[in-house]
């Protein structure tokens, strides 16, 4: 816990937290008696927060992408060969540190010493003293959601984990000998009572606080875990396996951000994924990666000099799901879903589709830094050239057009973890469930079926009729919106839909130079009922002699 030196400090240094480098041999009561170390030591446990450009790849273990690299980590998720000893994905030992930092704040929290600055006023201007005061508190609340968030990953991954109110050590193994799992109802509604206490810490007003760093903890932020985790314990996978939490309770979590005011859709889907990101109204809790090109090297088509086709691809069962938009002239009077076997949709297959579709792909024949791109075989960007994609897509939400790899320019980049969007979508299908498409006997001042609107009419898609609006409606809705934003891979696991969705076949649509387009099988995918969680790491089982998850 004491060693924070340059290890730590690498972790955090393309957050907006700069984290400074602490003498590992400082004391544990020297260290949180020091406000500056205490707040670095904050700093410190925002870093174990997922690093979602770091995991995009593992969006090609989902539906929706393909790596072009063949030793992607995912793969071993889609052959099925992964396992309680080798999890391409496995968080557990980086979440269980982050709820110990966490912790060590909240059981130390007494002891922070801020009177030397009070010792230091020689004026009438009391305020660096209340500014440290009321940070010391906020912290608090930080803690409390932090803590929650890296539960939250735990238990959507692992099933019922165990509840630490004390900052055990993670590596001695002589502190787990008698600990026992959770079960999931616990774990959700333990997830929701620090939420709740966070969201009592930190004001929904911050504006009389301009000290407070943008890029920290909201109440915003805090309900929306909330909303998120009762979302997830609403749903099948965690009701089948005990939760007692009722999509009444996930509706009026989700409600709860929505009364807020303080969100709004953006009025450029596009805004969410640029460089300024972190200024719409839509955003609500996000990590500041800073001035960077890394995504860009990895991801731009290969027409261009220096990317190095190291690419998550779109694949064509999610480039099929956008729909068609009906028009007469100028005038949109409706949408369909997309049909290869439909003649005029495949004479034109990426014409008049979801606004959505090309703000998050790109595709044969679209602009990209004004060059047209060829995914044709032969093609600029196309096979058989080394390292082209092998969908026929290239990814373009996230990806920063204004990045010269010759020159190797950068661009400021975010990763958002929480948008208005998903909380919509989120009271959408908690209130279907709960009440129907076009119920809201809770006076809340939306239905479902206005919520899911909200969405599709910001990117000019026509209105759902209430007769439209069922679950398939839902599960589209969240993919063509949510797609590359880590949301799909638990959404369909949540959903115990894994079997339906992510065993079936990866396609690719093949190009010839005369624009025949086919579509055909790139890949099989293997899961099965007992991937619907991840198995516990084979060390815990064996440290604390726990039942394995189901299957494994």
């Amino acid at each position: 816990m004491l060693a924070l030196g340059t290890l730590l400090y690498s972790s955090c240094k393309h957050d907006y937290l700069e984290v400074q480098t602490i003498k590992a041999d400082i004391t544990t009561d020297k260290l949180y008696s020091n406000y500056t170390y205490v707040q670095q030591q904050m700093w410190n446990t925002y870093s174990y927060l997922p690093d979602g450009f770091a995991n995009l790849d593992l969006e090609t273990a989902t539906d929706e992408a393909e790596a072009t690299n063949s030793v992607e980590r995912a793969q071993l998720f889609n052959y099925g060969t992964w396992n309680q000893y080798t999890n391409p994905d496995n968080v557990w030992a980086a979440n269980f540190d982050g709820i110990r930092q966490a912790n060590l704040y909240l059981k130390n929290k007494g002891t922070v010493d801020i009177n030397y600055i009070k010792d230091k006023i020689t004026s009438t201007d009391s305020t660096t003293y209340y500014n440290a005061r009321n940070n010391v508190k906020f912290m608090e609340g930080e803690a409390l959601f932090l803590k929650a968030y890296f539960y939250f990953e735990l238990v959507k991954r692992y099933g019922g984990v165990p509840i630490f109110e004390q900052p055990l050590d993670y590596n001695d193994p002589n502190s787990w000998k008698n600990v026992q799992r959770n079960s999931v109802d616990e774990c959700i509604k333990y997830i929701a009572s620090l939420c709740d206490k966070a969201a009592a810490i930190i004001p929904a007003n911050l504006s009389p606080y301009s000290w407070y760093d943008a890029g920290r903890v909201t109440n915003g932020a805090i309900k929306a875990l909330k909303a998120k985790a009762l979302l997830y314990g609403a749903s099948p996978l965690f009701t089948a396996n005990g939760s007692s939490t009722t999509w009444a309770q996930a509706a009026a979590a989700a409600h709860d951000v929505i009364a807020l005011g303080s969100y709004s859709l953006d009025a450029n889907y596009s805004n969410l994924f640029g460089a300024n990101n972190t200024t719409s109204g839509e955003v609500i809790f996000y990590r500041r990666y800073g001035a960077a090109n890394a995504i860009e090297y990895n991801n731009y088509p290969i027409v261009f000099q220096n990317s190095n086709g190291n690419s998550i691809t779109p694949a064509e069962n999610l480039v099929s799901d956008y729909e068609v938009l009906v028009k007469s002239g100028s005038t949109i009077t409706g949408s369909v879903p997309f049909d290869w076997n439909n003649p005029a949709h495949a004479a034109a297959p990426y014409t008049n589709r979801d606004p959505r579709f090309a703000a998050t792909v790109v595709y044969n024949g679209a602009s990209f830094k004004s060059t047209t791109i060829q995914t044709y075989f032969g093609g600029n960007s196309g096979l058989p050239k080394q390292n082209a994609t092998k969908t026929g897509y290239y990814l373009s939400k996230w990806i920063n057009q204004s990045v010269d790899l010759i020159n190797n320019t950068t661009t400021n980049h975010a990763w958002v973890y929480f948008r208005y969007a998903d909380i919509l979508l989120s009271y959408a299908e908690a209130m279907f469930n709960a009440y129907g498409p076009d119920a809201d006997p809770q006076g809340y001042g939306m239905t479902a079926l206005q919520a899911i609107n909200k969405v599709r009419q910001r990117v000019q898609m026509p209105a759902l009729t209430a007769a439209q609006l069922n679950q398939q409606a839902i599960e589209h809705e969240r993919n063509v919106e949510l797609s590359f934003e880590n949301n799909r891979l638990w959404d369909v696991r949540r959903w115990k839909k894994g079997v339906s969705y992510f065993s079936k076949p990866i396609n690719r649509i093949d190009i010839t130079s005369a624009g025949v387009y086919t579509v055909k099988k790139l890949e099989d995918r293997v899961f099965a009922t007992k991937m619907e969680w991840y198995p516990i790491p084979q060390s815990e089982i064996s440290k604390t002699g726990w039942t394995q998850n189901p299957g494994w």
